[in-house]
């Protein structure tokens, strides 16, 4: 099975312009309870801050429920997806942070 690098590119590059966005508004902890009108619902922004991280959560669980349907399941897992885990978990110590690694 080929690996849609495309793919993987957009869903990694939606996540940071999110977060860039959510930093670039100057979000803190002291803006959690605030409320904001989604829809005709209104919500904190906290919650809507959950649903950003639940969401890939689930479309992950989604991926391997169709893995499993198609008999494609991984018996383990793949040193390109390690990669891609640790970087993403090192980028996240960077959030925050004022200067790159030294």
């Amino acid at each position: 099975m080929n690996t849609d690098w495309n793919l993987i590119r957009s869903m990694m590059d939606a996540a940071i312009d999110a977060c860039e966005r959510i930093e670039a508004a100057g979000y803190s902890e002291s803006d959690r309870d605030a409320m904001v009108k989604i829809g005709d619902q209104q919500v904190s922004v906290h919650e809507f801050l959950i649903s950003a991280w639940t969401l890939p959560e689930n479309i992950r669980y989604q991926i391997i429920r169709e893995r499993h349907d198609k008999v494609a399941d991984l018996p383990y897992v793949p040193e390109a997806a390690r990669i891609l885990v640790a970087m993403a978990q090192a980028s996240a110590e960077l959030i925050g942070a004022s200067a790159g690694p030294r």
